[in-house]
């Protein structure tokens, strides 16, 4: 092959191998497409996992609330929103037991719930279930009526969790289009996780709340107007959204639970009580001693040895034994 002819086969072949400078576009245009495909895949994958973890220590959460509830008659109030839990000995310490739950980190509002952490110490869990799985503080609210040990002798004269109004306390809704469908007004407590986007959250290491959510649902999940360290006030509603259709934002996570829940799921039927000044519809009742499940109260005006019974059963309901001093 002479020299020229050489030269010419070099150059053809370098024109078909080659690339243009638009194919190459071409390429680098499908495999930046392919790349970012991937890194969303891989990125809802992660957060999938993480709303699974989450979702799995409210559970745990939940079991140990109802095992503490069964030693001590009550629940417990939450611990500090503002605890930093690289620092602080007080992470996870229930906030103000018997005093209404009002302490430091723990917010009020002008309903009656109280908003903290969930007290992971006093529960005997370790640091890390007071979190989510993007390492946000999960929030406790609760009535704090049902943070008032039941007593040895059942007593409506003062709000304890047996005695205590357990209707209408946090509302519970889900919001798949327009209108929200409420799902229960009945809730006692309700665990908060502000999901990935961590709006309106209090960070595990830090004592300020992130920077709300614009989203209306989302707003109705976290606190606002949270007052500076020492003043622990915040405006809240007692309305929770569990689920948001309607929204492109929203991804909390959201775990509620009934007095009544509490009392199946964990055998608790004992610390409810029947109210002494409640009559039965068919008898003339004049005794006020109220009763736990399972107990008999004798009527007190009949005179001796004639009785006049009538037994606590159920979720408060009397039913009579004797419907007269016999």
């Amino acid at each position: 092959m002479s020299k020229s002819n050489l030269k010419k086969f070099m150059k053809k072949s370098k024109l078909k191998s080659a690339y243009s400078l638009l194919e190459l576009s071409i390429v680098i245009i499908i495999i930046s497409i392919l790349i970012s495909g991937a890194m969303s895949v891989s990125v809802t994958g992660v957060n999938n996992a993480k709303v699974r973890v989450t979702k799995d220590r409210m559970q745990e959460v939940y079991k140990a609330l109802g095992n503490y509830l069964i030693a001590n008659r009550r629940l417990p109030c939450p611990a500090s929103l503002r605890a930093i839990e690289a620092t602080d000995t007080d992470y996870g310490v229930e906030v103000g037991a018997g005093a209404g739950c009002i302490g430091s980190g723990v917010y009020t509002s002008t309903v009656n719930l109280v908003y903290g952490a969930i007290p992971v110490t006093t529960l005997g869990l370790s640091n890390e279930m007071a979190k989510d799985a993007f390492d946000s503080k999960v929030v406790y609210l609760i009535d704090p009526n049902f943070t008032v040990a039941a007593p040895a002798a059942a007593d409506f004269n003062n709000v304890n969790f047996s005695s205590a109004q357990f209707v209408n306390i946090i509302t519970v809704s889900e919001v798949p289009s327009s209108t929200a469908q409420v799902i229960t007004t009945d809730a006692i407590i309700a665990l908060i996780s502000h999901g990935a986007n961590k709006a309106g959250a209090f960070n595990a290491n830090a004592n300020a709340q992130n920077p709300r959510s614009s989203d209306a649902n989302e707003m109705e999940n976290d606190i606002a107007n949270v007052g500076a360290t020492g003043v622990d006030t915040g405006d809240y509603d007692g309305q929770i959204i569990s689920a948001a259709g309607n929204s492109d934002v929203f991804d909390d996570i959201i775990f509620y639970k009934r007095r009544n829940d509490f009392v199946e799921d964990f055998k608790a039927m004992f610390l409810i009580a029947c109210d002494g000044s409640q009559n039965p519809s068919t008898i003339n009742f004049t005794s006020s001693l109220s009763a736990y499940y399972g107990q008999v109260i004798n009527n007190t005006a009949c005179t001796a040895p004639a009785t006049q019974t009538r037994k606590c059963e159920a979720y408060g309901a009397w039913v009579n034994i004797t419907n007269a001093c016999m």
